[in-house]
């Protein structure tokens, strides 16, 4: 069941996929919307638990996860003097998550077209948005 648990979370909405890192959890109940507060004392603790995973079943991924998220801490909550910052906060002014989300305008100028439709394939993300004011997560 945990293996299954840390599956799901790496592949859901509370992985940011790009950056590296959890969020603290899921605004819905498919796990897709993030509430996009990222906490380090989470993220310590899921590194840890996703390297127990790896070190139990082999599975790249949880490796790969665990990488990439303590890869996020080192250069998004570290402070220039080793200390830790001990979150991210999920506003933005005027819109929560403005730093995370994508309209389908920004997606076709930043993304080729073979990358645009493997994002479109994996995370099946509606032109119209999965998200407030049409964005998408």
């Amino acid at each position: 069941m945990a293996v299954e648990t840390l599956r799901a979370m790496a592949y859901g909405g509370i992985y940011d996929h790009v950056g590296g890192g959890f969020s603290r959890y899921s605004t819905d109940a498919k796990w897709l919307v993030p509430h996009f507060e990222k906490m380090l004392y989470d993220n310590a603790l899921l590194v840890s638990a996703y390297l127990d995973a790896y070190t139990a079943v082999g599975e790249e991924t949880f490796a790969h996860v665990a990488r990439e998220t303590l890869d996020y801490v080192l250069e998004q909550m570290t402070d220039t003097q080793g200390g830790f910052y001990s979150a991210e906060d999920a506003g933005e002014v005027g819109q929560e998550g403005a730093f995370y989300v994508w309209s389908y305008a920004e997606l076709e100028a930043a993304l080729s077209k073979s990358e645009l439709s493997a994002l479109q394939h994996l995370f099946i993300t509606p032109k119209e948005g999965n998200f407030e004011h049409g964005k998408i997560v």
